[in-house]
């Protein structure tokens, strides 16, 4: 006897999906117009969603959405990719009630997040192009450089304050700067006993490890500045006095396009800048 296979046809229906991301896997919740399709967790593999939409709801109109966070925007450019309308939404703009803020777990934050996108309550944060992305993560790592040197130059004035040595007055006038003079005679400085030279050696070796790794990010940073399309919005942003090219350029990868902001206010209140 020949088994009957029903088909179901989705043509013009919203299907609603969203996903709390994981290392390893997925935490998915599927609604559709009507009601509460199914909750699941999967491989952290867009593709195999993709996959179960295509089988569960053929033909349907895909929407999809999840919080931005570590694994930033691969995701979301994978389902643009594959034809699913995907959004990023800051977590800190979704809507929460109080019992969920209490209760806050994955299949609730997905739930959430599915029926929100379903009623039209999210708005999209705005998602730069791989190539800015990853010319901001050099601009980036700049900034994470400094702070970890100021890090380590804190540490050595501790250990030295610790043991009651005090930087001569002619090494360091600038207490922000550490000249090539201040570095020598920290390289040459003796304690009591080895252990203690040694351990401000070490720290020493991280902040010129540290500064070399400035120079070369530096260095990256200005010939990036002379390739487009940063180039010519560069010089004009130069030609404003006290913004040099590392400002230039946090500029130009943080905010990239003024005109992605739909009016003033929301220019004004762009996040600040690293």
């Amino acid at each position: 006897m020949q088994t009957q296979v029903r088909t179901f046809d989705f043509t013009g229906q919203n299907i609603y999906t969203s996903i709390d991301v994981h290392k390893k896997n997925l935490r998915v919740s599927i609604y559709s117009e009507q009601l509460h399709h199914k909750s699941f967790h999967q491989p952290a593999d867009p593709k195999a969603l993709y996959h179960y939409l295509s089988r569960h709801f053929p033909k349907a109109y895909y929407n999809r959405v999840y919080e931005a966070g570590y694994c930033g925007f691969w995701v979301h450019k994978q389902l643009q990719d594959l034809g699913i309308n995907n959004i990023v939404v800051n977590p800190a703009d979704v809507p929460t009630t109080d019992k969920e803020k209490k209760q806050k777990a994955d299949p609730v934050d997905s739930n959430k997040l599915a029926k929100h996108l379903r009623n039209g309550d999210l708005e999209a944060i705005y998602v730069h192009n791989t190539g800015v992305l990853e010319d901001r993560s050099l601009i980036r790592m700049r900034s994470t450089l400094v702070k970890e040197i100021t890090r380590y130059k804190n540490r050595i004035k501790t250990e030295l304050s610790f043991f009651g040595i005090v930087i001569p007055e002619q090494y360091h006038k600038d207490q922000s700067y550490w000249s090539n003079r201040l570095m020598q005679w920290l390289s040459e400085l003796k304690l009591s006993r080895e252990s203690g030279t040694e351990s401000i050696g070490i720290l020493l070796d991280h902040v010129k490890y540290l500064r070399q790794n400035l120079l070369r990010v530096n260095k990256k940073v200005r010939e990036l500045s002379r390739q487009e399309p940063y180039q010519e919005r560069v010089n004009l942003l130069m030609s404003i006095h006290g913004i040099g090219v590392i400002t230039s350029m946090v500029i130009l990868t943080e905010i990239y396009d003024i005109h992605r902001f739909s009016n003033q206010q929301k220019r004004i209140n762009a996040p600040q800048l690293m």
